[in-house]
């Protein structure tokens, strides 16, 4: 009998022990968009004033203390060439800082290294996505100084505000907060018609599929078949061009 009671106090003690089970749902990631934010930056600048476009791919630190940022752009030059645009840019960095890889006549990859706004370092740091960048003129998103981001919790909105604040002029205002918005993506259905029309050649010449059979298989008319494919592509191309396309070709 006794033996018995301490097996079964052990089996009790083991399973107070165990972690109680997940409960509760887990907190959704938060997009915010704020404004006034400081979006002064020489490269992107040099980059517009010489005609060029750009579309920033990645960027990332180069060292612990968060003092220089990593950016790789893919560039579009103007009627000039690349030449102007390499020049300029090595009138102020040095040579380790710059690295240019041609992709065609008016294309190339550019790899640059500048001192790291506070901005960004503020957002590295408490571990934020950026989904737009305000140092990256082209995109439309990022007119008037808003910025984007995707944050853990949104008390993580007041840290960023405050960890990017300028030591002059006016504080970033929080403009939104709320689940995020894949406004220039591809919905689901555009996505399934551009692949289901990729699949049985109605891209092909000459057409293997028509406009009909392409409906047929999505289950939907003909006109609405084709919207589909012509927002799908406009989406496409805007991305490629980096452009993105008018509201009113949306969603």
């Amino acid at each position: 009998m006794r033996l018995r009671s301490a097996r079964g106090s052990r089996t009790r003690s083991m399973a107070h022990s165990r972690p109680p089970a997940e409960t509760e749902e887990p907190l959704p990631i938060v997009e915010i968009v704020l404004g006034d934010v400081d979006t002064s930056d020489w490269v992107t600048e040099t980059l517009g004033s010489l005609g060029a476009s750009f579309r920033l791919l990645a960027c990332r630190p180069t060292d612990r203390g968060r003092h220089r940022l990593l950016r790789l752009f893919e560039l579009r030059t103007g009627p000039d060439g690349l030449g102007p645009v390499v020049r300029r840019l090595r009138s102020r960095l040095a040579s380790r800082d710059l690295t240019v890889s041609s992709l065609g006549p008016d294309r190339a990859l550019l790899r640059v290294s500048v001192p790291m706004p506070a901005t960004c370092a503020a957002a590295f740091d408490l571990g934020d996505f950026c989904i737009t960048c305000p140092y990256s003129a082209n995109e439309v998103a990022t007119k008037g100084g808003a910025w984007k981001v995707l944050v853990p919790q949104i008390v993580d909105a007041r840290r960023l505000l405050s960890a990017s604040a300028r030591s002059t002029g006016p504080r970033p205002q929080l403009v939104r907060a709320g689940a995020y918005r894949r406004a220039w993506g591809l919905t689901g259905r555009q996505e399934r018609a551009l692949r289901e029309a990729f699949q049985i050649g109605y891209f092909d010449y000459p057409r293997r599929a028509s406009l009909a059979t392409l409906a047929s298989r999505l289950g939907v008319t003909r006109s609405t078949a084709l919207e589909l494919l012509r927002k799908g592509t406009t989406k496409l191309a805007a991305q490629r061009f980096f452009e993105e396309p008018s509201l009113e070709q949306l969603p």
